[in-house]
Formats: C-alpha cells, sequence, structure tokens
C-alpha cells in the first residue's frame, strides 16, 4: 500500500508534467501561428502596397487572438498544478 506521501508525489509530479505540457504547446502554437501572421501581412502588402494600413491593423489583430490562446494555456497550467495537486 502507497503512503499519501507518495500519492501527493505523484499527482504533483502529473500536475507539472501536464502544465508544462500545456505551456510547452500553447507557446509552439503562438510562434507559429504569429510567423505565419507576419508573414501573409509581408505577402500581401508586397503584392499590394495600397492595403498596407488594412493588413497591418489585421495582421495585430489575428496576433492578438494567436497570443489570447497561449494565455488561455497559461490558465489551464495554473489550474493542473495549484488545483489538480493540490486535491490529492
Amino acid at each position: 500500500m502507497a503512503t499519501p506521501g507518495i500519492d501527493h508525489a505523484v499527482a504533483l509530479a502529473g500536475a507539472m508534467v501536464g502544465g508544462g505540457l500545456a505551456l510547452g504547446g500553447g507557446a509552439v502554437g503562438a510562434a507559429i501561428g504569429d510567423g505565419l501572421a507576419g508573414s501573409q501581412t509581408i505577402a500581401a502588402i508586397a503584392r499590394q502596397p495600397e492595403v498596407e494600413a488594412k493588413a497591418r491593423i489585421y495582421m495585430f489583430l489575428t496576433v492578438g487572438l494567436v497570443e489570447a490562446m497561449y494565455f488561455i494555456n497559461l490558465a489551464f497550467m495554473a489550474l493542473f498544478i495549484f488545483v489538480e495537486a493540490k486535491s490529492v
């Protein structure tokens, strides 16, 4: 039979791994999304220079939404570590 200390340590380790995966996946996704938004904005401005202001607005809107998803992943990491690990 496992002791309560071991159960808590395993739950804490699982919460840390889950939180790390959430942050890592969110960071990779945000980096890819920001890169795609930036590259497509540059391509659009190169094709049609007169749409520069509008393309830039859309790029910043897209980057903001992509970064918001990263902060949602940060909230999930906090949930995994501070809530799930304490429940054991």
